[in-house]
């Protein structure tokens, strides 16, 4: 029963695409940014009160300013769906601005991402740079509509896409070590991570790219897409200073403390609506 469902849905969805992608890319990513405004703070309110709570909590928003917030980010969340379906046309006809990046050729290097404006397009400096890249994503609970999303993520990520809860740490290093690149979204919660200050609040987040840097020597950078005009992208790509601190734990305390420092001030410098802020980032051991 439940594949059955599983296949309509996913039917559901190709229609829709295909009725998407009779519009330009820009078009269609704005007309399902507002159907994504309809879907979430109408049909959806446990995850829109979620989101408003955690704006109201967390950033001293207002009940009225939250409200607003919460359709700007699932407006945004839309575009980042639509553009997700349609990447094959946007490579083709958009513009992409972006600085030069270091090379592979003695191992490849680990470029990170938070769910923060599109991070889904945040591969396509690397997939025009021509370098090899392997992302690791979190398979849909839709076997279908996942296949769906796979096939395009799949154009940008020509070294693989990797399963989070299917790949190791090993595993990632020898792709590191062959001269691939790794591409991680890693800013939710991770209780089996460190906890730390995460915009002024403790939470637990993701060592894994501190751990995959100490492990291989591979460098680290952060890359942040900023959505332009009619869906061209500039990109902004820097390196983290990882430092040479042999104790371990401080080595990998530190680095995870530099990105999330990063990724605090990204959502800082643009009052929060970039950002998906569905995560439940704070929640404690204790709670789940």
């Amino acid at each position: 029963m439940r594949r059955i469902r599983h296949f309509v849905e996913y039917l559901f969805l190709l229609l829709f695409y295909l009725l998407l992608s009779l519009f330009p890319v820009s078009w269609g990513s704005k007309i399902n940014g507002y159907l994504c405004i309809w879907v979430f703070m109408s049909l959806s309110r446990k995850r829109k009160n979620r989101v408003k709570s955690q704006l109201c909590k967390y950033m001293n928003l207002s009940e009225n300013e939250s409200h607003q917030y919460a359709k700007l980010i699932y407006y945004h969340f839309g575009q980042n769906i639509a553009e997700l379906a349609m990447i094959k046309t946007m490579l083709k006809k958009k513009k992409f601005s972006y600085p030069k990046l270091p090379n592979q050729d003695k191992k490849g290097s680990i470029y990170i991402t938070a769910h923060f404006s599109n991070w889904e397009v945040t591969g396509i400096p690397l997939y025009l740079s021509n370098q090899k890249t392997a992302c690791v994503y979190r398979h849909l609970n839709n076997p279908f509509i996942d296949g769906f999303v796979l096939k395009r993520r799949s154009r940008i990520y020509t070294g693989g896409c990797y399963e989070r809860f299917n790949v190791t740490a090993m595993e990632l290093s020898k792709l590191i070590n062959s001269k691939i690149n790794i591409a991680l979204v890693c800013d939710e919660r991770r209780f089996n991570g460190i906890e730390i200050d995460f915009l002024g609040h403790k939470a637990y987040c993701n060592t894994a790219p501190a751990v995959l840097a100490r492990r291989t020597g591979a460098d680290i950078y952060t890359v942040r897409a900023d959505r332009e005009r009619n869906s061209n992208y500039s990109f902004a790509v820097d390196k983290i200073d990882i430092g040479k601190n042999k104790d371990k734990e401080n080595s990998t305390l530190n680095v995870t403390i530099k990105i999330n420092n990063i990724y605090s001030n990204w959502i800082l410098s643009n009052p929060s609506e970039w950002w998906l802020w569905g995560h439940e980032k704070w929640k404690q051991k204790n709670e789940e």
